[in-house]
């Protein structure tokens, strides 16, 4: 009986151990099958993807060249970089490219070209766009802000260096670092020679001591911009060689150049486009009553300067610009006088032939026909700064104040500028405006948008533009104090047919004041009351009735935020001209009740946040 029982026990201890070991054997079949299918899925993921990426490229977008595409993406890189400064996140919007698909981040991964602009706020960016712009030029431009040692691992590449630029290099709480590491380069510089090195920008802090100096040997060839502020150079140093943009700020009393010595250099320069100089002319002696002259055989020539500004002293500026030969190229001429010494008048009258003969370059046509008389003129003056702007076209759209607020390209090759900053006293500005019109061809003029922002005189448009030398002006814009509508309107009234009242005494003498006067466009003027003594709608419509009787009547008339015109006085003035344009500014309660509906809402096309991981190798799908 024992002996059953333990053959029982045996046997059903057996059949445990049986379905114990099936138990088991489960999991282990059921993590086969499991593992099975998780590898037919991969199998079917990457399938899929295989088939997008056959897919995609057969889009007509794959069909461009590695080469093309990576080309337009360089470009769009450039102008990401125009539209935020170097330190701004938004600089690396540009990587978005790389996540559209794999061929896309194929061809940015192997375009060297679009990483040599490293983001030096980030060491690990700044060592990874390194890595990956392989022999690519490089170009450094910091911001405002910077991380030390990302400048150092991006100057450790002399041979690559193509640009340098320090716009904001006045740091105060760096410890002399920056300036200890920009006078390890130049001085690096002068011992080794940068093949690639095209532009060099520094602007010190003007309390930087002591101050950094560009050394005389710069075994650089192929620099063609400098660009420096508070910094000190050699006028023998061979970085004033070859160069086609030179900029000079303040420079120490010691480093200021003769006279001989800044021709000099500007003769080793014939290629020069770009030429501003401030506070880095020769001086003068204090007593000073006569200019030093030359022949102009003597005068340098520069036949492709497009851009010049000098700021220094009225003489000192008319000293420089005697010796200069400008060619029918120049386009912009900016000459800023900071002060009189002694008798302004004098002064002003000695530097006023070198003065004509350097507009008279601005604005002459050239033989063969590469360069015409302008059609219209911006002219703006404030308390002391004359600016004059010229263009070959008729109404440039920049200047018309469009709402898209953007010009032609065509708009803008055509314009040419000339700004006058002096600091003259406030008798002068009528001395100067009526030498003004000596100098500049206002009888080609069609176009004439004024902008005043100083008190006008009796006989201002007469001085400012001469007797008879509007006989084509057709379109005239004006803005500025109520005195200069008031002396248009002197200007503007017949001489034989005038219903309207003497404004001042006044009344008009000698030719017609623009005889073909289109159109007329009255800007942020001012009109006085019924009662008031100013000029008002009423007297604006008596001159435009003169004007018709005269046979010169307007075709249009535009007020634009102009005061004291109400609905009646358009009324009235559509009598006279066929088309008005008025944009109800400050009009009264009946004619305003409208509804104005303003949409707030934006898009945000960027956010602040980048990927520092710069392409990490996970999560890319074609």
């Amino acid at each position: 009986m024992t002996f059953l029982c333990l053959e029982a026990a045996t046997e059903c201890s057996k059949s445990l151990t049986r379905d114990i070991m099936i138990t088991a054997d489960i999991p282990a079949q059921t993590s086969k099958a499991q593992t099975e299918i998780d590898d037919e899925l991969a199998a079917l993921k990457e399938r899929m993807r295989s088939l997008r990426t056959r897919r995609n490229s057969l889009s007509p977008i794959s069909s461009v060249p590695p080469e093309i595409l990576g080309a337009i993406f360089v470009h769009h890189v450039q102008q990401t970089q125009l539209l935020h400064a170097p330190d701004a996140p938004a600089v690396l919007s540009w990587l978005n490219i790389g996540h559209v698909c794999r061929h896309w981040r194929e061809v940015t991964l192997g375009t060297p070209e679009l990483w040599a602009t490293p983001f030096l706020v980030s060491s690990q960016a700044t060592e990874e766009m390194l890595l990956r712009s392989k022999m690519a030029p490089l170009k450094l431009r910091t911001g405002r802000q910077y991380r030390m040692d990302c400048v150092q691992k991006t100057l450790m590449h002399t041979e690559r260096l193509q640009e340098v630029s320090f716009p904001f290099f006045s740091h105060v709480f760096d410890n002399g670092t920056t300036h200890r590491c920009i006078v390890e380069f130049l001085d690096k510089l002068s011992s080794c020679s940068a093949p690639k090195l095209q532009s060099l920008s520094f602007e010190v802090g003007f309390k930087k001591t002591p101050r950094i100096a560009i050394p005389t040997s710069f075994p650089a060839p192929n620099l063609r911009s400098l660009q420096i502020k508070h910094c000190d150079l050699s006028w023998a140093s061979s970085v004033l060689t070859g160069l086609t943009v030179l900029t000079i700020k303040k420079l120490s009393p010691e480093s200021l150049p003769t006279l001989d010595e800044l021709i000099s250099a500007l003769r080793r320069m014939p290629a020069l486009h770009t030429l501003e100089l401030e506070d880095a002319l020769p001086t003068l002696p204090p007593q000073t009553t006569s200019l030093p002259r030359a022949p102009r055989v003597m005068n340098v020539r520069l036949p492709h300067l497009k851009q010049l500004c000098l700021a220094a002293k009225m003489l000192e500026v008319a000293n420089v610009l005697a010796r200069i030969e400008l060619q029918q190229s120049i386009t912009e001429v900016r000459l800023v006088c900071e002060g009189f010494s002694g008798n302004p008048n004098h002064q002003w009258n000695l530097s006023l032939p070198i003065i004509s003969r350097a507009l008279q370059s601005c604005f002459k046509a050239s033989p063969d026909k590469s360069r015409q008389v302008p059609r219209s003129m911006q002219l703006s003056s404030t308390s002391s700064c004359i600016r004059l702007h010229s263009s070959t076209v008729r109404n440039p759209s920049s200047w018309a104040g469009s709402k898209s607020g953007a010009c032609l390209d065509l708009d803008l090759l055509a314009e040419s500028s000339v700004t006058l900053a002096f600091d003259f006293p406030d008798d002068m500005r009528r001395s100067i405006l009526s030498d003004l019109q000596k100098v500049v061809p206002f009888g080609s003029i069609e176009a004439m948008y004024f902008h005043f922002f100083c008190p006008c005189w009796d006989g201002f448009w007469t001085d400012l533009l001469g007797r008879g030398a509007t006989r084509n002006l057709a379109y005239m814009d004006i803005q500025g104090p109520r005195q200069a509508l008031e002396e248009l309107l002197k200007s503007l009234r017949s001489q034989k047919h005038s219903v309207s009242r003497r404004v001042g005494r006044c009344s008009q003498q000698g030719p017609i004041f623009a005889p073909v006067l289109s159109h007329l466009v009255i800007r942020g003027l001012e009109f006085g009351s019924p009662i008031s003594n100013w000029m008002r709608p009423s007297d604006l419509l008596d001159v435009l009735i003169d004007r018709v009787n005269e046979g010169r009547g307007l075709d249009h008339l535009e007020f634009i935020l102009t005061t004291g015109i109400l609905a009646r006085d358009v009324k009235l003035l559509q009598e006279v001209v066929a088309d008005v344009s008025w944009d109800e500014y400050e009009s009264s309660d009946e004619d305003s009740d409208h509804d104005y509906d303003y949409d707030h809402d934006y898009d945000s096309d960027y956010d602040d946040a980048f990927d520092c991981s710069f392409y990490s190798d996970h999560g890319y799908s074609s």
